[in-house]
């Protein structure tokens, strides 16, 4: 699958947020009666292109990270700077809400190590954001048995996403839908 990405500045307004993107997706396509639209949902998609396009978007730190596929594509990503031990979120709780009992147990086993909770909670949201479905769907299916991260959920292949931009090491990102 071919995608395009877009790493965009993450502006506070949501009008701002649109308009980058779909001025990224105008220019790329070098095509003006290209339209962003969005499901009741939130999930962006494309409107005015010959063939069907796929668009996912994650918004992080100052950063708008945007994927454009042929096929359909979910992405996410986190900034780490969230994860510090200055922040007192208890990620073992949110794991035993959110995720599944591996998972959540991947989570325990981690000794508070808040990276382990992000590893699960980016893949999980780049999977609902490729099928649209949401945190409702979130204890539904597993991204790891507690041991290894599966390749693929329901067919579908999520990895991590390395990216190169200034400051990118300090993200951490995950794709669904990509070989």
């Amino acid at each position: 699958m071919a995608i395009k990405t877009f790493v965009l500045e993450n502006y506070p307004e949501k009008e701002k947020r649109h308009a980058a993107i779909e001025k990224a997706i105008k220019d790329y396509l070098e095509n003006d009666k290209v339209e962003v639209l969005y499901t009741g949902r939130g999930k962006p998609y494309i409107k005015g292109t010959e063939t069907e396009k796929f668009l996912s978007v994650t918004t992080t730190g100052s950063v708008m990270l945007c994927v454009f596929s042929d096929m359909p594509v979910g992405i996410d990503g986190e900034h780490l700077g969230r994860f510090t031990a200055e922040n007192k979120t208890d990620y073992t709780a949110l794991a035993e809400r959110f995720f599944s009992e591996e998972e959540a147990d991947y989570v325990r086993e981690g000794d508070g190590d808040p990276m382990r909770f992000v590893r699960i909670w980016v893949r999980k949201e780049a999977y609902v954001k490729l099928t649209g479905k949401g945190l409702a769907d979130f204890s539904n299916f597993s991204v790891t048995d507690g041991e290894r991260f599966y390749g693929k959920v329901s067919g579908v292949p999520i990895k991590k996403f390395a990216i190169n931009f200034p400051g990118s090491n300090e993200y951490f990102f995950a794709i669904a839908g990509a070989e």
